[in-house]
Formats: C-alpha cells, sequence, structure tokens
C-alpha cells in the first residue's frame, strides 16, 4: 500500500517552492498561488530598463532589477515576468511579436525564478528578445511575485509600462543574420567556442566579461572566437562590435550559463521500479501466509525399552527403537 501510495502521489504532487519557468500571463502571479484579488503588495522595488529607440527585427536587450527584496519571505523564491501591459490576458511579449532569445536562467520563456540567497537583496535579469518587424511604439513591463513569512499569503507588484520605438533599420546595416542563434548554456570546465553569422560586416569585435568583472577584448579568427571555461557556476557575457559599410552595430549583452552536469532519473523508469517492487513484496506477503508449521511431534516412551548392552557396554548397532513417531 505505501508503493501505491508513492507512485500515485508522484502524479498529483504540485512543484515545492515554486511553480519552475514557463510562459505564462501575469494573471498567473496571483492566480498560480490563490485567489488575485487576495494578493500582498509586495514592499520590493522593481524596474524595466530598455533602450529608447532598436532597430525593427534586430535583436536588443531588457533589463528588469528588483531591490530591497523583503528579508521575511522564508523561501527566497522569486518570480519575475516580462510583459507588454498590465491587462493580464494576452500580455506576454509574443502577443506583440516579440520573440525571445534567451531568458535570465538560459531558457526561452517570460517568466522565470531564482532563489536568492539570505544576503541578497537586489537581483538583475536580463532579457535577449528579437524586436517585431513592424516599425512603430511598444511597450513593455516587468512583475514580480514571490512569498512572505509563513508563505501564506502571496505577495506582488508591477514595474511601470515603458514606451519606446522600433526604427526601421537601414539596408547596409552591420548586423548579425537572422539564422545565427546564441548559445544560452553550457557546462563548467568546458571552453565554447562561438561561429558568428552575419550581414554587411566587414570587421568584428568580440568583448566578455565574467558578471560584474572587467571587459576584456578575444580575437575573432574566420567568424569565430572561443570563451574560456568556467571552473565553477555561474555567467559569463559577451557582444560583438560589428563594423562595416553603414553605422556601427553593437549587439545585446548575451549571457552564457555554465552549470554542472544534471543528474536526471527517468520518470517512466523509476515507476516500473516501484510497481516491481510492489510485485516482489506482495509475492512475499502471499508466500508467508502460505506457510503452515508442521504440527509438532509427540515420542512416546516404550517401558519395555532397552538398549542392548554387551560386555557391559552400550552396542552400536544392536539396539531397537520402539514408539509412535
Amino acid at each position: 500500500m505505501l508503493v501505491i501510495l508513492t507512485l500515485f502521489s508522484q502524479l498529483s504532487i504540485a512543484q515545492p517552492g515554486g511553480n519552475g519557468d514557463g510562459l505564462r500571463s501575469g494573471q498567473c502571479g496571483g492566480s498560480c498561488h490563490a485567489d488575485a484579488s487576495q494578493n500582498a503588495t509586495s514592499t520590493a522595488e522593481i524596474s524595466i530598463n530598455t533602450p529608447s529607440s532598436t532597430w525593427a527585427g534586430l535583436l536588443t536587450s531588457v533589463t528588469i532589477d528588483v531591490s530591497d527584496f523583503p528579508v521575511d519571505s522564508e523561501s527566497r523564491i522569486l518570480g519575475v515576468f516580462l510583459l507588454i501591459d498590465n491587462s493580464g490576458a494576452q500580455d506576454r511579449v509574443m502577443y506583440d511579436g516579440w520573440e525571445i532569445i534567451s531568458d535570465p536562467n538560459g531558457g526561452v520563456n517570460n517568466y522565470v525564478e531564482t532563489r536568492l540567497s539570505s544576503s541578497t537583496d537586489t537581483k538583475q535579469f536580463t532579457w535577449i528578445l528579437k524586436s517585431p518587424e513592424t516599425p512603430g511604439t511598444y511597450s513593455l513591463m516587468g512583475s514580480i511575485q514571490h512569498g512572505g513569512e509563513g508563505n501564506q499569503v502571496p505577495f506582488h507588484k508591477n514595474s511601470e509600462i515603458i514606451y519606446f520605438s522600433l526604427v526601421s533599420p537601414p539596408d547596409n546595416l552591420p548586423r548579425l543574420s537572422e539564422n545565427f542563434e546564441p548559445p544560452t548554456t553550457r557546462l563548467i570546465n568546458e571552453q565554447t567556442t562561438i561561429t558568428l553569422l552575419t550581414e554587411d560586416v566587414n570587421h568584428t569585435q568580440i568583448e566578455w566579461r565574467l558578471e560584474g568583472g572587467q571587459t576584456q577584448v578575444v580575437e575573432v579568427v574566420n567568424g569565430s572566437f572561443t570563451l574560456p571555461a568556467a571552473i565553477n557556476p555561474g555567467l559569463i557575457e559577451w557582444r560583438a562590435i560589428l563594423a562595416g559599410e553603414g553605422p556601427n552595430q553593437t549587439t545585446p549583452w548575451f549571457q552564457l550559463i555554465a552549470h554542472e552536469p544534471l543528474f536526471s532519473v527517468a520518470s517512466s523508469s523509476m515507476y516500473f521500479q516501484g510497481i516491481a517492487l510492489l510485485i516482489f513484496c506482495i509475492g512475499i506477503v502471499r508466500r508467508v501466509k502460505n506457510f503452515e508449521p508442521r504440527e509438532k511431534e509427540t515420542w512416546i516412551q516404550d517401558p519395555n525399552f532397552a538398549i542392548p548392552q554387551v560386555n557391559g557396554e552400550m552396542s552400536e548397532h544392536s539396539f531397537e527403537l520402539r514408539g509412535d513417531f
């Protein structure tokens, strides 16, 4: 019974300590945890930053800054949304034509979660986006959610909505090709070689930096460059400065997150092993129930029984046993 309960409980249990990254509406900031109308307002500060204008159809970066994270949050898990407005419906960035190239955790989601250390109350989250193809005015907004003391009430807060312009790029603008996909994750202790795909570019310079570190320059050979290996989990940022006939173009800072090899367990294998263990336990129980101990044997002594004697000694071969067995 214990094995059965264990198996079925894994099918319905919610993810402890958060919802996990995903493509979510801002309404999930309340409804994923409780009634959205019962949210409390977070005391944290949140702001969103983008260039005042950018090229339509090209890459840009959007940064959400969170500060003064409350110290009474027991789980220290912070969820961050990147949205286009606070309507709560069709507010994800793809509805305006944005394409997420990478999120702060190395995925392609508009909602990410992170666990802050006890000494951290400030965190920066950066998305790399491909902007819509149509020039015009667009809006973006950030939103956060987290628990509090006892995690009984969800806390929520929105940033202000910012507006900026998308401008048609000139035909000869140096740029990364539409087919270029920057890597977002790698394993520790491994160098990373990246091959650039560019258009209208005569010269390329690559800059990289560790989080909060000094900017370094790396050589580009035949359109490729190599970033040093990471010793510990963390991120390295890099960007390209592209020169050509048109105005020079600097890409946003791309983030490359290094992590340790992940240990994964196939859920199907786990359930099959559980079923096998269940069958094994049932077999043992049935075997124990079918086992019947033999009745106790009764020995009745014959009063006429005597062990033969040979010259006053016991004979090893000449004796007879009588009795009921």
